[in-house]
């Protein structure tokens, strides 16, 4: 199963992150999920021009038209909601965390525009004020308990906020639309519309914000409802009536049936959990081989997070930008199977410059390094150039082997003490040359010891073992 999620970030290996902006094609995946609230913030910032979001091939977005160097923001969100449309008609499954709808009146490049413009629509005025009103309140209760939809109400009991509910009186209120949950006093919090072979589910988003462990069990459980509703067949599901016409022995075939669901969900929910962990809990180590690419960037991006970075992916620069209170950072991520040349330099040193044109200031250079990657770590004798470690030295910028920033990421996930954390990040910015990370001594300081080569405020200089001679 290939799903997409748009705005709404899941630490799974099994789905892919993206923004509105430059998510690839959605008819390739099997499910989407959609947070409306945070497209339109989205949205809104790049109509202001300054959400820094690019599309797929690298383009900034721009309220204006396409170009040859930009993408214009009202062709993107036609393009969406075409691919939507598509992925919905082949069979697909589309999810959707229900907010109330709002209008865009600042994308002037498609005049009407509301929130739920972008969705397959299930009929005029079903995602629209009064059919669709705003609403608030934790206690949700499922009413179609072989749905689906069931074991994620279920399991996030407690952790849910609906924000939306559907007026049913309402005559834009589709016929046949199956309400999955309503709220204590009986307002539909949650439906499925009838879309032809594909499948358009609207549900309660989580209570933000989540913790650490909660953000795992939303994953976990989010994941299992799709699985469960891509692997259902829409057009064989029976209309919700039938069930009036059961004899006794079908209403007891239905609760054995209903009793064993129950059963195989829990099961397949630990399972579905225990993968999410496993999965959060290695992710960095793909650091150690991860070939170039968007991957790579992305756990690059959010290790630098974890070492207490704000961090900007496809900043104005064009790549990485990293920020700790008034210092700034570009950062440049190069892999290889072979070493590494100095060409990633020399990207580099080019943002610094463009930025230095633009504000009359000079970041802080840093490059993640991962040369002869299909190699252990420890085996990597030439994994970037001479040539390279001589630029870093001379031009003050860090040069991070994979190996030590993966180390530092597991310092900060087993004791993220902002003080340590501080201290790494004090390393980082006074380094010039090669950043190596030391195993502290027992009873030492608690805080990896890091040794920078070059012109540094702290230890000595090692001649890396990676470093390879030119020729």
């Amino acid at each position: 199963m290939r799903v997409v999620s748009i705005g709404c970030p899941l630490p799974s290996p099994m789905v892919d992150n993206h923004s509105i902006a430059n998510a690839p094609s959605l008819f390739d995946y099997d499910a989407c999920i959609f947070e409306p609230r945070a497209v339109s913030e989205q949205i809104e910032g790049l109509a202001a021009g300054d959400a820094g979001l690019r599309s797929a091939d690298g383009r900034p977005v721009q309220a204006g038209a396409s170009g040859a160097f930009a993408f214009g923001l009202g062709e993107l969100l036609e393009q969406r909601r075409f691919e939507l449309q598509q992925l919905v008609e082949r069979g697909g499954v589309l999810l959707v965390f229900a907010h109330p709808n709002i209008s865009h009146p600042s994308v002037s490049s498609m005049p009407g525009l509301e929130r739920y413009t972008l969705l397959p629509s299930p009929g005029p005025g079903a995602l629209r004020w009064p059919t669709l009103r705003a609403g608030d309140g934790k206690e949700i209760r499922a009413t179609a308990p072989q749905h689906p939809l069931a074991g994620y109400l279920d399991e996030l009991s407690g952790r849910l906020r609906y924000r939306a509910v559907w007026q049913e009186r309402s005559p834009d209120f589709p016929k046949n639309t199956q309400v999955l949950a309503r709220s204590v006093g009986g307002a539909a919090l949650a439906v499925e519309f009838e879309l032809g072979a594909g499948r358009l589910v609207f549900a309660p988003p989580p209570q933000e914000p989540l913790s650490t462990a909660d953000r795992k069990r939303f994953t976990a459980s989010v994941l299992e409802l799709l699985t469960r509703l891509v692997d259902e067949d829409g057009a064989g599901r029976e209309p919700v009536w039938v069930a009036k016409y059961d004899t006794e022995p079908i209403a007891a075939a239905r609760e054995a049936l209903t009793a064993a669901t129950a059963e195989l969900r829990e099961a397949e929910r630990r399972e579905t959990e225990t993968r999410a962990t496993l999965a959060e809990t290695a992710r960095f180590s793909e650091l150690l081989w991860r070939p170039a690419g968007a991957k790579l960037s992305t756990l690059t991006a959010d290790a630098f997070r974890l070492l207490g970075y704000e961090v900007l992916e496809n900043g104005v620069s064009g790549g990485i930008e990293l920020s700790e209170g008034k210092e700034t950072a570009l950062l440049e991520v190069a892999a290889s199977e072979q070493t590494v040349s100095e060409q990633v330099y020399l990207t580099l040193q080019r943002r610094i410059e463009e930025q230095f044109l633009r504000r009359q200031q000079r970041p802080k250079g840093i490059i993640v390094v991962s040369g002869q990657r299909d190699l252990d770590p420890n085996m990597r004798r030439q994994a970037w150039s001479r040539p390279l470690v001589n630029a870093c030295e001379t031009f003050n910028y860090a040069l991070i082997p994979v190996a030590a920033l993966y180390e530092l990421v597991n310092f900060a996930i087993e004791d993220p003490d902002p003080e340590g954390l501080a201290e790494l990040r004090a390393s980082i910015r006074e380094t010039a040359g090669v950043l190596e990370v030391e195993e502290p001594e027992p009873e030492a300081l608690e805080t990896p010891s890091v040794v920078e080569n070059g012109r540094a405020a702290t230890p000595v200089a090692e001649e890396p073992e990676g470093a390879a001679e030119p020729g």
